[in-house]
């Protein structure tokens, strides 16, 4: 769950909020087959090769799209499994968040684009002075295993085929200067993945940056 005093996915006009999460661990896409009968395996793109009993047994729970949960909910747009009931997650990092194939368009109404977040101002509309880059993906790293007092065995991106994790960009899109999140390289990537810093005995089992200036386009 990477995070910064400034991101927030949401829809394409900027956001002022000055610091949420972004939740990126939970989701496979699949291309709406199973290789099961309770929808427990996800068979697709991203979904390659067998599971590791010691990392993921399953990647349950999935759910067909249009899947109205019992009529709780609306139907589901596609079709996918969220990794929760027999793992933490995805432990081997072969969903969709870990390749570079982020919303990333540059130009309106062609292709998806990733979600804008202006730079948060104080109560007082002054600009915060310092950000941090921060992610815990450290926490699911059993596969390298990481340390997290020391940080040895820590890496970003973590080990998956698609060889990503998403970092934030800031660029100026109009006239505003805004915070992206994804494989954004349209402004400044702070390094790409080198943003988040490491993982050491005073940053809590967390990648965490340096505290600096809050910069401005």
């Amino acid at each position: 769950m990477p995070s910064s005093p400034s991101s927030k996915p949401g829809p394409r006009h900027p956001d002022l909020s000055p610091a949420r999460p972004v939740e990126c661990h939970h989701f496979i896409f699949t291309s709406g087959s199973f290789t099961d009968t309770y929808y427990t395996n996800c068979s697709g793109p991203y979904e390659t090769t067998a599971e590791d009993p010691n990392l993921e047994p399953d990647d349950a729970p999935c759910y067909q799209a249009g899947d109205t949960h019992g009529g709780t909910a609306a139907p589901n747009l596609v079709t996918g499994c969220d990794v929760f009931v027999d793992a933490i997650g995805d432990l081997d990092y072969d969903g969709t968040p870990y390749y570079p194939d982020w919303p990333n368009s540059v130009v309106p109404d062609r292709y998806p684009s990733t979600f804008l977040q202006l730079q948060p101002t104080t109560r007082f509309g002054q600009r915060y002075p310092e950000i941090q880059f921060m992610t815990d993906n450290s926490a699911t790293q059993f596969v390298t295993g990481c340390d997290l007092t020391t940080g040895a065995g820590c890496v970003l991106p973590p080990p998956g085929p698609g060889n990503f994790y998403p970092y934030f960009t800031q660029a100026r899109v109009g006239a505003a200067c805004v915070w992206e999140f994804g494989n954004m390289r349209n402004g400044n990537t702070f390094g790409g993945d080198a943003q988040y810093g490491k993982v050491g005995p005073s940053t809590i089992g967390a990648f965490a940056s340096a505290i600096r200036p809050n910069p401005n386009c």
